[in-house]
């Protein structure tokens, strides 16, 4: 049974976090508390948690999972006995607007302090105008906005043990800061990816002047996993002609000619991010998200 439940919500500004009550009736915030409890136990019961990667799209069953996550500033002083101290959002659809996400704070049946997040989108604003109520026998217009909340966690923060479930980056990074366990690479460090000694890029231009989020996401990848430092331009050529991948030496054969065609340096860049597998029946190349080991 949760205790203690309080609803806020939280607002992205220019230069701070808002992070906002929203007031709730007994009533409400008995029917939130036990609804919040069941998609708890949803997020929680006979999951898997896995280290965070970002080349691995967890399955419904798994979360990642970071100890000592570090709660931001804005959010880190907060729990079930504070939050009621907030202050309260205000009726404006402008404030509405501009809502990322919303978090519960509460305490379990072992006295642990929880927080619960559920992202949010601009379609779940009920706005005055265009919603319509029925009262008695007639429909009517609403006089001041609301808003629906979802009917599942994004995340959950356990005090006691300092440790984050979660089970998209994207998702969660929209109201909590998580680029410090992972960051997409920036065009500046495309560009001093792509001056490793293991590379000799055709042209940087290219790939560092507009890379999208999916080339700044294997690049980054490609960083974390250090696998330029852990084998030779030789050792990842040879290891390529099992799957198809074209690649070219330097003069000297120290390095790796980097493509500037961004077809083709995706192609290298999932190889290198072992993203790319061979059926073990088939022989046929696939394309995967998943890099979670399998034990033999």
């Amino acid at each position: 049974m949760f205790l203690n439940f309080h609803l806020a919500v939280i607002i992205p500004e220019r230069n701070r976090i808002d992070l906002l009550r929203v007031p709730l009736s007994d009533d409400l915030q008995k029917k939130l508390s036990t609804d919040w409890q069941g998609q708890y136990k949803d997020f929680v019961d006979e999951i898997q948690e896995i280290d965070f990667d970002p080349g691995y799209k967890p399955n419904d069953h798994e979360r990642f999972c970071e100890f000592d996550y570090e709660l931001p500033e804005w959010l880190a002083n907060e729990n079930s006995l504070s939050a009621s101290n907030l202050d309260k959002i205000d009726n404006s659809e402008k404030q509405m607007d501009r809502i990322k996400g919303i978090v519960a704070f509460t305490r379990n049946e072992h006295n642990q302090e929880l927080m619960l997040f559920q992202n949010f989108k601009s379609f779940r604003i009920i706005k005055t105008g265009s919603s319509l109520v029925l009262q008695g026998n007639t429909y009517t217009n609403i006089e001041t906005p609301g808003f629906i909340l979802d009917k599942k966690l994004s995340a959950i923060y356990n005090f006691t043990e300092r440790k984050l479930l979660f089970h998209s980056f994207h998702n969660v990074n929209l109201f909590l800061p998580l680029f410090d366990y992972f960051r997409p690479a920036s065009k500046d460090y495309i560009r001093r990816i792509l001056n490793h000694e293991r590379l000799a890029p055709e042209d940087p231009g290219p790939l560092a002047t507009n890379p999208s989020r999916e080339l700044r996401t294997r690049f980054a990848m490609l960083e974390r996993s250090k696998v330029l430092d852990k084998f030779t331009a030789l050792d990842i050529r040879w290891r390529s002609k099992e799957y198809g991948v074209p690649i070219q030496l330097s003069a000297n054969k120290k390095k790796i000619v980097f493509p500037s065609d961004k077809s083709a340096a995706k192609k290298l860049l999932q190889f290198l991010n072992d993203e790319i597998f061979r059926g073990p029946i088939t022989g046929d190349l696939y394309e995967t998200n998943s890099k979670k080991k399998v034990d033999l």
